[in-house]
């Protein structure tokens, strides 16, 4: 090898595992979901529009439920683009789902039924 390709080589050496570590750590961060959120939910129950603001600590999340009939409290985690939450109304309801951005979609339960839930940003 010559001088140029040694220092090519190890440059390479140097900034591939920083890359790797740089990639890892980007990825275990929690998505960011604080803020308000218009849900939609859709399932055996029938359909319904809901709002849920989240505030988030780290993977922590806590916030607040509202819908026509029933409102109350929240929380759960959110661990990289995961997120579930329960919330705690005169029927409880739990949600699992995933984060891209702006949007959230998943399955929901309560009280024996299940549905599917989209929300976005407000």
């Amino acid at each position: 090898m010559n001088r140029i390709q040694q220092r090519r080589f190890m440059l390479c050496v140097v900034a591939l595992p920083l890359l790797v570590c740089a990639v890892a750590s980007a990825t275990d961060r929690p998505a960011n979901v604080a803020g308000s959120w218009n849900v939609s939910v859709s399932g055996e129950a029938g359909s319904a529009q809901q709002t849920i603001v989240l505030k988030q600590e780290g993977t922590k999340i806590t916030g607040t439920f509202q819908r026509p009939r029933q409102s109350g409290p929240l929380a759960g985690p959110v661990d990289g683009n995961n997120i579930s939450f329960h919330v705690s109304t005169r029927v409880p309801l739990d949600y699992q789902g995933t984060v891209d951005g702006d949007t959230m979609k998943g399955m929901m339960s309560g009280k024996g039924k299940t549905g599917d839930w989209t929300a976005t940003r407000a």
